[in-house]
């Protein structure tokens, strides 16, 4: 299954994804010179955005209705730097409760390297909730 709902980001940043389900996502993302840094590899903020967009895709099916899943915290560890080809991350649940889940995401290269690793913490929230604008 995939997302039904597409978050703006996923598109501005060019992210596709592959599976989306409560127990796995697997999503890629092609790399080019505008996602680049200053030391033109992959910006880690992409690499983040990445890892927290496959872990609320997967997310927002572990919860409950009139829910939605939400980013509270996301500690990425980057391994190498990437510059060209296509990123897939591969993120799963470590934790599924009643108000908070915890998911863990590894990003690899086309050689199958490891990128990045992160944890993402992610906290139930009335749908309404989520996508009203802050004060």
């Amino acid at each position: 299954m995939l997302p039904t709902q597409r978050h703006p980001l996923d598109d501005l940043l060019g992210i596709r994804y592959e599976e989306v389900s409560a127990g796995r996502v697997l999503a890629s993302l092609l790399l080019s010179p505008r996602i680049h840094g200053a030391t033109g590899t992959v910006h880690g903020g992409v690499l983040a955005a990445l890892t927290e967009s496959a872990a609320s895709a997967g997310g927002t099916l572990n919860t409950g209705e009139g829910e939605a899943a939400v980013c509270a915290d996301t500690q990425i560890h980057h391994v190498r730097p990437a510059v060209s080809g296509t990123l897939h991350v591969c993120a799963v649940p470590v934790h599924r409760g009643f108000t908070q889940q915890l998911w863990s995401a590894e990003v690899f290269d086309d050689r199958n390297r490891l990128v990045s690793c992160a944890t993402v913490q992610l906290l139930h929230v009335a749908r309404d909730r989520a996508a009203a604008p802050a004060h």
